[in-house]
């Protein structure tokens, strides 16, 4: 049977140095900054707060911004914690395309499994 993500993900740190268990702590914090970025960003598309002109385009770029910065940052992360993967001579944590929507994809799979799994 294969492990789930987290699981994966709290077994390949509990063999990193503190330094290292730190940049996959990061990581996961990043996937949720990804999907709050994404939902702040689709909350403003939708227009809930009902702007209108200068000021509804401002709030879509500002949110799509913030959710490409975000999206960056997980992606720079991911990477780094690949490379430890290999460098501790374990398989990666992350074996999606090189697509942004994979890495997206990614970053909600963790965050979702967090939550689906909380104590």
């Amino acid at each position: 049977m294969e492990k789930n993500l987290i699981t994966r993900i709290i077994e390949f740190s509990s063999l990193c140095s503190s330094e290292d268990r730190e940049l996959v702590e990061e990581m996961i914090h990043s996937a949720a900054d990804y999907v709050k970025a994404v939902v702040t960003m689709e909350t403003a598309a939708y227009n809930v707060l009902g702007l209108e002109g200068s000021h509804f385009r401002e709030v879509r770029e500002s949110t799509d911004r913030s959710r490409t910065i975000a999206h960056d940052d997980f992606i720079t992360r991911v990477n780094v914690v690949n490379k430890l993967c290999a460098i501790y001579g374990v398989p990666p944590l992350y074996t999606g395309g090189a697509a942004r929507r994979d890495y997206g994809s990614f970053a909600l799979e963790i965050v979702s499994e967090i939550f689906i799994n909380r104590r």
